[in-house]
């Protein structure tokens, strides 16, 4: 295990006493800090392998720290993991996924530079429009995503008629053998590049719209809009459009729904048009997310159920619609009060042998998760 994910475990518990009361912590501080230490394990069964049943265990720790002066924001994310299958994989790796220096230079201007994670886009699964970004797992959509090394400015206004507020964002991020490795080998071909992204963020009429540009030297420019509207005060719509020029584009539209017994519905529908037919996943081995043509996908949740404090049920599905092969989850949380998470869920790959979910190597698992926040 690396040096800093034991650093990570150490400070966890330096810092389990930090909670009692004192006037000191009320006031202004010149930094934060925060995180989690994480355990997955994966008891799965396979499809067509030596040995039906595997083990996989990943540790993993975050740690996000922030310090303040004056005009400057100084914000650093590190993470480090360790992955185990027993006779396949023991590894280690630690990196920051964010690093990076913001100054607010007036109350409308400001500059950033160094490793950023942007996160544009409305949608919870999955972002046509962040085109800067890494792409979301959909299996776990929340999980901490590494950034790339780049140059932002920013202009904010707000405003106190159906205009509440604007904001505009011009990104550059250059991409080689040394700097955004990753960004050159999967957006421009393995080519050196010079990227840059404009995006208009306007709060009109309680509708958030997002107008995004992106231009390279080396790849197709892309345009984008995203919208996201509360049509009642549980009931949220969004979507995201996402246009290559002379080639494919893609779309998602989705609604996110809290009834009155705390039921959260998260639903959304994906479509790419580069992506793969019922008779073209047939002939692929492409296994990554996001293959097909579209999909629907929705999350249930129910918090609180039958008044158990902390505790909560849920059902996701992930629908296939060209082969009808789907990813079902079905899992329970509960939150302790010194800041400890259980989660585990029961997760089946079904369908045809020749469609997207029933070729995955692993049939069925169980997915238990210990996270100890601080």
């Amino acid at each position: 295990m690396s040096r800093l994910f034991f650093i990570f475990f150490l400070s966890a518990l330096l810092l389990a006493d930090e909670y009692s009361f004192d006037i000191e912590n009320i006031e202004p501080k010149s930094y934060e800090y925060g995180g989690y230490l994480r355990v997955d394990n994966k008891t799965q069964r396979l499809r067509n392998q030596d040995e039906e049943y595997q083990n996989q265990l990943r540790l993993e720790g975050l740690l996000d720290f922030s310090y303040f002066y004056d005009i400057f924001t100084f914000k650093a994310s590190a993470i480090a993991t360790h992955e185990y299958i027993h006779d396949k994989i023991s590894a280690s790796d630690s990196l920051f996924n964010e690093l990076y220096v913001d100054a607010k230079l007036n109350i409308n201007h400001s500059f950033l530079v160094g490793k950023k994670s942007l996160m544009w886009g409305k949608g919870y699964f999955y972002n046509p429009v962040a085109f800067l970004d890494r792409k979301k797992d959909p299996a776990d959509p929340t999980q901490a995503r590494e950034g790339f090394i780049l140059s932002k400015y920013s202009y904010n206004k707000s405003f106190s008629g159906s205009l509440k507020n604007l904001s505009f964002d011009f990104v550059y991020l250059r991409a080689d053998d040394e700097i955004n490795k990753d960004y050159r080998t999967l957006n421009t071909n393995k080519e050196d590049s010079h990227n840059t992204a404009a995006r208009l963020y306007m709060l009109l009429s309680d509708t958030d719209i997002d107008i995004i540009y992106n231009y390279s030297d080396k790849a197709n420019d892309k345009i984008g809009v995203d919208f996201s509207k509360n049509i009642d005060v549980n009931f949220e719509i969004h979507g995201e459009y996402a246009k290559v020029l002379n080639d494919g584009f893609s779309y998602l539209l989705g609604l996110r729904y809290l009834t009155d017994f705390e039921l959260t519905i998260i639903s959304e529908y994906i479509y790419r048009s580069e992506g793969l037919t019922k008779n073209e996943i047939k002939m692929s081995n492409n296994m990554a997310p996001f293959i097909a043509k579209d999909y629907a996908i929705t999350q249930v949740t129910q918090k609180e159920p039958f008044s158990l404090l902390y505790f909560n049920l849920y059902y996701k599905n992930m629908l296939n619609l060209q082969d009808f092969s789907q990813q079902n989850r079905i899992g329970a949380g509960y939150s302790f009060k010194n800041n400890t998470e259980i989660d585990i869920s029961y997760n089946i790959n079904s369908g045809g042998s020749l469609s997207e979910f029933g070729k995955k190597q692993v049939e069925d698992f169980i997915w238990l998760r210990v996270t100890l926040n601080y």
